[in-house]
């Protein structure tokens, strides 16, 4: 069985992550050159397409921008994000949301990575917030 080098999976993660400064992903041209998102959905998010995303006063469409670089992977590690401060939604929307998937984009919509939330569907009651913790999502190639 075949298998990715530390090197590559290094070139792989921190080119498709927020990796450059304020939140920009690393240098590869795919991408816009402006801080990545993170967008939340109500269906599971798989390789082929992304979940449908939520909608709702006290979340903004098309996902919440990440404003700090985080530590580029190393050796294979991998990455976390978000770098220094939680993400976090307050459901303003009258209905409760129901969370289950998240995507990382470009500030352009470009899908990067994406992730099926543990326990999910997660009910988020009006006036309750969802909160990413600070390294909340990890990401690795290998």
């Amino acid at each position: 069985m075949a298998g990715m080098s530390n090197t590559l999976i290094d070139k792989i993660v921190n080119a498709t992550t927020p990796t450059g400064a304020a939140g920009i992903p690393g240098t590869y041209t795919a991408y816009s050159a402006s801080a990545m998102k993170v967008r939340l959905n109500s269906t599971a998010s798989s390789a082929a397409s992304a979940g449908t995303e939520i909608t709702g006063t006290g979340y903004t469409a098309g996902g919440t921008a990440l404003a700090n670089a985080i530590t580029a992977s190393s050796g294979g590690t991998g990455v976390t994000l978000p770098a220094t401060t939680a993400l976090s939604w307050t459901n303003t929307s009258g209905g409760a949301w129901s969370i289950v998937s998240f995507d990382l984009t470009d500030n352009a919509g470009a899908r990067a990575w994406f992730g099926n939330f543990n326990g999910q569907p997660i009910s988020v009651a009006n006036g309750n917030t969802f909160q990413i913790a600070v390294a909340g999502i990890s990401i690795n190639a290998a």
